[in-house]
C-alpha cells in the first residue's frame, strides 16, 4: 500500500515530513514496518504552496494485509492528519491518498506523467481528481483539498536522480525557540565531507544555512548524495539542545527535476524551465541591486531578473547585448519576468574600445581633432585621418561556464554545480 500526504503545514509551523514520521512511529508500535519515506518537492513557483511545496509518501507491503489491518492503517493516518494539520491557516488544504500495490504498478505511467507536469507547471485540483478516479486511488480531501495534487504527483516521482536528507526534529517545548547548534562543528563537518553533503553552510558569509526558520519542528536537515554521508555528517555535529528523533528521507531535492527545456514563446505563468537566447539589451540595475535584462530566442523576447540577495545580480549586470546565455529558473507572481536560478554563459560578445593612434614620429598618443576630423600630434603636428583609430578588444570578466546562487538562497530543487559530476 502506498500512502501519500500533502499540504498539512503552514507558514506558522508544522511540517508534512513531521506528520509522516509520527505516522511511521505509530506503525512501528503495532509492528508495521514501512520502506524509507520519500520527500518530493514540486514546482517552487506555485502560489498556493505553504513553504517548500513538498509532499511525502511511503510504502507498506500489502500482500499479507487483511481488510481489518488496512482499515486500521487508514484510521491511524487520518487521525494523525486531523490532529496535526494546520487547518486554521487559509492556505492549508490537506489531503492523503491510499493506493494498493497493484494499481500503483499498472498506473505508474499516468502518475509519472502527472508528476512531471506538477514539478514544472501548474496543475489543478480537477486534474488530480480525474487521475485519482482513473487509477482507483482512495483519496481524502480537507477544505478545498488542494493537497491531492501533491499526493498524486509525488507518487509518480521516478527518482531518476535522487539525494537524501537526514531530518533532525526538536522536542515540542523547543518549537519556536532559537535553534541551538555548535556552529564550528558544522563548518568542520563541511570541510571533511563536502561535496558529499552540501548546502549546510555559506562560507562567504560564514553562517549556517541548513536550519529552517520559524516554529516548525525541524531543527536542521542534512542533505547529501548517500545515506552513509548524511549519517556521517550527523555524527560530527554538536547539538546544544535535545533531539526528539531523526529520520532519513529519499528525495528529488537538488536534481533540477523541475526544469524543462522550453522556447520562450512556450512559457506560461508559474512554469519552471530552461531557456536559451541572446541578450538584446544591456542589463539595468534598480534599487536593492535587482538586475533586469531581456533575451530573445527568435520565438519571443522575455524580461529576466537576478535579484539583489544573490551573487547572480553581479553576473547578470556584467552581461552585454549580444551575449548568448542559457537560463535556469521560472515565472512566479510576475508573469512577465523570468526569475533566474542559474546562468550559463554560452558565448560572450566581443567588446571594443576606441584608442587614438600613436604618432609614428614622436611615439606619443595623438589627440582627436573632433568627430570624424582625424587626429593630430601635439609635438610634430602630424595629422592622420579618422580611419587611423584603433579598436582594442576589452577583456570580459565573465567565463563560459555556469554560475549558481550561493547556499542559503538556493531552492530545494536546484541542482548544485558540485552535483553535476554525479
Amino acid at each position: 500500500m502506498f500512502i501519500a500526504l500533502d499540504d498539512t503545514d503552514s507558514t506558522e509551523g508544522m511540517c508534512t515530513t513531521y506528520l509522516t514520521c509520527l505516522i511511521l512511529r505509530k506503525f512501528k508500535e503495532i509492528n508495521l514496518i514501512a520502506d524509507i519515506p520519500n520527500l518530493v518537492r514540486l514546482n517552487p513557483n506555485i502560489p498556493y504552496k505553504t513553504r517548500g511545496n513538498g509532499a511525502c509518501w511511503f510504502h507498506i507491503d500489502d500482500n499479507n494485509l487483511s481488510g481489518e489491518r488496512k482499515k486500521e492503517i487508514k484510521t491511524i493516518v487520518l487521525d494523525l492528519l486531523k490532529k496535526y494539520s494546520r487547518f486554521e491557516d487559509e492556505n492549508t488544504n490537506p489531503a492523503c491518498v491510499f493506493l494498493d500495490d497493484e494499481n500503483f504498478k499498472i498506473n505508474f505511467e499516468i502518475l509519472n506523467k502527472f508528476y512531471k507536469k506538477a514539478v514544472s507547471e501548474l496543475c489543478t485540483i480537477e486534474e488530480a481528481d480525474e487521475i485519482s478516479g482513473k487509477i482507483n486511488a482512495t483519496a481524502y480531501k480537507f477544505k478545498n483539498g488542494r493537497g491531492i495534487v501533491g499526493c498524486l504527483a509525488c507518487l509518480g516521482c521516478d527518482f531518476s536522480d535522487l539525494t537524501y536528507e537526514l531530518l533532525i526534529y526538536r522536542t515540542e517545548e523547543n518549537f519556536g525557540k532559537e535553534r541551538m547548534i555548535d556552529e564550528e562543528s558544522v563548518f568542520e563537518m563541511h570541510k571533511l565531507l563536502y561535496p558529499g553533503t552540501y548546502d549546510n553552510v555559506n562560507e562567504e558569509e560564514h553562517k549556517l544555512v541548513f536550519m529552517p526558520h520559524g516554529k516548525d519542528p525541524i531543527l536542521c536537515g542534512i542533505r547529501g548524495n548517500s545515506i552513509e554521508v548524511v549519517n556521517k555528517a550527523f555524527s560530527l555535529i554538536k547539538f546544544n539542545e535535545e533531539i526528539s528523533f531523526t529520520r532519513i528521507f529519499r528525495t528529488n531535492q537538488h536534481t533540477d527535476a523541475h526544469l524543462m527545456f522550453k522556447k520562450i514563446s512556450e512559457l506560461k505563468q508559474y512554469d519552471a524551465a530552461i531557456v536559451a537566447g541572446t541578450v538584446i539589451e544591456n542589463p539595468k540595475r534598480i534599487a536593492k541591486g535587482h538586475t533586469f535584462f531581456k533575451i530573445s530566442d527568435g520565438t519571443a523576447t522575455f524580461t529576466c531578473a537576478a535579484y539583489g540577495v544573490t551573487r547572480l545580480k553581479n553576473i547578470a549586470f556584467n552581461l552585454v547585448k549580444g551575449d548568448k546565455v542559457r537560463l535556469y529558473g521560472g515565472i512566479e507572481s510576475h508573469k512577465d519576468t523570468f526569475n533566474i536560478e542559474k546562468i550559463e554563459i554560452l558565448e560572450l560578445a566581443k567588446i571594443y574600445k576606441k584608442e587614438n593612434p600613436v604618432c609614428p614620429n614622436c611615439k606619443i598618443r595623438m589627440k582627436s581633432e573632433g568627430t570624424n576630423k582625424g587626429f593630430q600630434c601635439k609635438n610634430c603636428k602630424l595629422r592622420l585621418k579618422n580611419d587611423a583609430v584603433k579598436f582594442i578588444e576589452v577583456p570580459r570578466n565573465l567565463k563560459q561556464e555556469i554560475y549558481e546562487v550561493e547556499p542559503g538562497h538556493r531552492r530545494h530543487l536546484s541542482k548544485q554545480l558540485c552535483r553535476y559530476k554525479i
